[in-house]
């Protein structure tokens, strides 16, 4: 899936979540911050990706070491994800009301990436270091018509819950 894709889905799982846990404003905000940069991160191993490309001392290692898809589109790279995202705001002092809804949002918008990934046809290996790769039995190719028309659905309706949400 294109980063446009990605950034959607990691907005609109953020906002699901923040109302399921019937968050604040403000805590809202923090999930819709951590679930765009969920959103993007599995795609560190990917030197050529809208975040590969900006993170370059990072992203050229996983890249040659692990491939694209490798670790970091695995359970275990969202658990170690939200992990270290939690340690490092931890460690800086964070006040834990706004470390908690950002490591929450790491953690769903990096499975709305797996999830959207899940949908194309190179699938995801979830189980990492297992190579089975687990695809969607529908699936679209990255950048056909398809996904553009789900990209703009799901930006309506962010558009529309953040409405509901800020409005008051």
């Amino acid at each position: 899936m294109l980063a446009f894709t990605h950034t959607a889905a990691g907005c609109a799982s953020a906002l699901l979540i923040s109302e399921y846990l019937r968050a604040s404003q403000v805590q809202t905000i923090l999930l819709l911050a951590g679930g765009i940069i969920g959103s993007h991160l599995p795609d560190i191993d990917h030197p050529k990706s809208a975040f590969g490309s900006r993170v370059l001392p990072l992203s050229l290692p996983l890249s040659a070491i692990f491939g694209h898809r490798g670790i970091t589109h695995s359970l275990i790279a969202v658990v170690g994800m939200s992990w270290a995202v939690w340690w490092a705001l931890h460690y800086a002092h964070w006040q834990n009301g706004y470390t908690v809804p950002v490591v929450v949002g790491v953690a769903v918008g990096y499975l709305s990436h797996l999830l959207g990934d899940w949908l194309t046809n190179s699938g995801v290996p979830l189980l990492w270091p297992s190579k089975r790769r687990f695809v969607s039995p529908w699936k679209m190719c990255t950048g056909d018509a398809r996904e553009y028309v789900l990209a703009f659905a799901i930006y309506g309706w962010v558009i529309w819950d953040c409405i509901k949400v800020f409005a008051n």
